[in-house]
């Protein structure tokens, strides 16, 4: 299956270094420039300045320097660039900050923007940005993410060593020594959870542990299997990581390219994932049967633990269901409140599996030839 460019029919616009600059500028400027060995390609959309400004701040202290940076923004409400600019006299006089950094003010560090006039969605984003690449390898990571000073370095040294086709893949892990909100927290420990087994290589990186917010790959893999399928507005990155294991591409985890995911998701949002989540599973399952996204994730939620089995049983009635998250969610930010850790996590351990489960019931049932999600074993 091949993915659509999002530079196709986009209406766009392309900003360098605050400026309106055409491709061709551009490129005659970067010719001057050493080689660029690794394009960093992030999509945003109307991200809080200061946030858009730790990430590129960290991207300046990197020790890998023949590197660019792509920000695609996508439709935000004040153009990128120009926020950006105007943002300079803003800078908090704080000792290590990065304040608000305008790319004028980033000499060391070669930042191109490129705006979508309208939203056309971070697959698509990321695809015109690589579009717009001519290095021979792209990484991913999130516009709020904070990047380890190795991370291009590792990732580059991964693809540039792998004798075939090859994804490089590093952890997203929560800022240290930062109290998170109970949902994030959720988050944070189970993906952290799973990239501390695949560092003790109790688990082999595939195609699932797939995430933008810390990925490379080599461009040419990446054209070749078609890019992010636009089709997708969720979880588009593990179909990507299947289309690429589908191409031949061995996956490679270090867990010393590491990013800081600085997540202000609302518990509003997060409540919404799951059953998202849910809902694109099932999409995935029938647009690229042959991932078997599906079976893979019936077999997951038999393996989860048996309260949670339990609890799906007892909580078919929408009522009960209704209920018991809105417990759930009540009993788990106040454990956290109390530095309850464990309790809280398995509070909201629920709440994620009671949404994710009765949405993927109801999605299977409204997909033809899909058939229902397992209630229990």
């Amino acid at each position: 299956m091949q993915g659509t460019h999002g530079t196709q029919g986009t209406q766009g616009t392309e900003e360098t270094q605050g400026t309106q600059e055409t491709q061709e500028t551009w490129q005659a400027r970067r010719g001057t420039e050493p080689a660029v060995e690794l394009d960093v390609v992030i999509a945003t959309r109307d991200r809080p300045p200061h946030k858009l400004a730790a990430c590129l701040d960290a991207l300046r202290h990197q020790t890998f320097r023949h590197f660019g940076v792509i920000l695609v923004d996508d439709g935000s409400r004040v153009p990128l660039a120009r926020r950006l600019a105007s943002s300079r006299s803003e800078r908090p006089d704080h000792p290590g900050h990065a304040g608000f950094p305008g790319l004028p003010d980033l000499p060391d560090l070669s930042v191109r923007v490129v705006r979508n006039e309208e939203s056309i969605g971070p697959g698509a984003s990321r695809n015109r940005g690589v579009a717009l690449s001519e290095a021979p390898y792209v990484l991913f990571i999130d516009d709020d993410c904070i990047s380890h000073p190795e991370l291009v370095a590792r990732h580059h040294a991964a693809l540039d060593r792998a004798a075939g086709p090859a994804v490089s893949l590093g952890p997203i892990l929560a800022p240290p020594g930062r109290r998170m909100p109970p949902w994030t927290h959720w988050d944070a420990d189970r993906l952290g959870r799973e990239y501390a087994r695949l560092g003790r290589g109790e688990s082999t990186p595939a195609w699932t542990h797939c995430y933008t917010g810390n990925l490379a790959v080599r461009r040419a893999d990446f054209r070749a299997v078609g890019g992010f399928d636009e089709r997708l507005a969720r979880q588009e990155d593990v179909e990507l990581g299947f289309r690429l294991s589908r191409l031949g591409c061995r996956f490679a985890f270090d867990p010393v390219a590491v990013v800081w995911h600085d997540s202000d998701r609302t518990l509003r949002t997060w409540t919404r994932i799951p059953a998202r989540s849910a809902h694109f599973d099932v999409l995935i399952d029938r647009l690229v049967p042959d991932s078997q996204r599906l079976p893979s994730v019936r077999e997951d939620l038999l393996r989860r633990h048996w309260l949670l089995r339990l609890a799906r049983r007892v909580c078919r009635p929408p009522a009960a269901r209704r209920c018991a998250v809105t417990g759930a969610i009540g009993a788990g930010c106040l454990l956290h409140a109390l530095h309850a850790d464990r309790p809280s996590l398995a509070a909201f351990s629920l709440v994620w599996d009671l949404e994710y489960t009765h949405a993927l019931a109801e999605a299977t049932a409204a997909s033809p030839g899909t058939s229902p999600a397992p209630q229990s074993r």
